[in-house]
């Protein structure tokens, strides 16, 4: 008796469990994002993107969503981000042809190595402003370029 009494019990809880995964699964917005990188002078050394999701860690340069160093094998490249969460990115990037891990600068501060940013937005005297690189993703596929300058 007792078994006949909590089997359909059992069957119900399983069948509202996978409904509530069904659920997640269908509202997922996340989508694939891909970034086409243009404008190398020469196919050596590497890139490095940095993906910030907020203002705050945008310029602060830190605490990035994304930290990719990519060799430079080619005048253009494409990396791509599977499942990327829905919202607000802006993107750093610049190439590091000599790989010593930061951006060279002449006497002035004016920087000798190619760099850009999303939008292909440029900067005063200084990095592009969130305002001017920030961009949304949706889910699906997002697909964006920056031609380094």
């Amino acid at each position: 008796m007792r078994n006949r009494i909590l089997l359909p019990l059992i069957f119900l809880f399983i069948l509202n469990i996978h409904q509530v995964f069904a659920q997640v699964d269908t509202q997922d917005s996340t989508g694939n994002f891909s970034l086409q990188l243009t404008g190398f002078e020469k196919a050596k050394g590497e890139v490095r993107i940095a993906m910030f999701n907020s203002e705050e860690s945008y310029k602060a340069k830190k605490e990035p969503v994304y930290a990719v160093v990519l060799p430079v094998d080619s005048t253009s490249m494409t990396w791509e981000v599977e499942r990327l969460p829905e919202g607000n990115y802006a993107i750093a990037v610049y190439h590091d042809e000599n790989k010593n891990g930061k951006l060279d600068a002449n006497l002035l501060g004016i920087p000798k190595e190619r760099y850009g940013f999303s939008n292909n937005a440029r900067g005063r005297f200084g990095p592009a402003s969130w305002k001017d690189a920030v961009f949304i993703t949706l889910n699906g596929n997002t697909k964006h370029s920056i031609e380094l300058k």
